[in-house]
């Protein structure tokens, strides 16, 4: 239970260490906006959102061992859902440009 409320293990606390791995976009809110590796633009409030032009998951890949990822001691880093996606599928429910379908 301790990992949904908080301590270094907590999902929030990974994804904020994730955001602060990202790069900054000048002239935009640096809590709001910013850019993956790729540089892909990201918006913190888009994580997990398939449909959106900006949404972004944490990668675990980062290349540090199991133990490391396990301990919250692994770099994990913002990726932006596009890139996540190696087969460039289109997400159930979302249209051409992201645009959600209604259910």
């Amino acid at each position: 239970m301790s990992g949904l409320f908080g301590g270094p293990f907590s999902t929030h606390a990974r994804r904020v260490a994730a955001w602060e791995q990202a790069v900054r976009i000048p002239g935009c809110d640096k809590a709001e906006w910013r850019c993956d590796a790729q540089g892909r633009v990201l918006r913190w409030s888009d994580y997990g959102d398939r449909c959106s032009g900006y949404g972004w998951i944490i990668d675990r890949s980062g290349g540090d061992g199991w133990l490391a990822s396990a301990l919250g001691r692994g770099k994990d880093r913002p990726v932006h859902m596009h890139e996540a996606d190696p087969f460039g599928a289109e997400p159930r429910g979302c249209g051409p440009s992201g645009r959600r379908y209604a259910a």
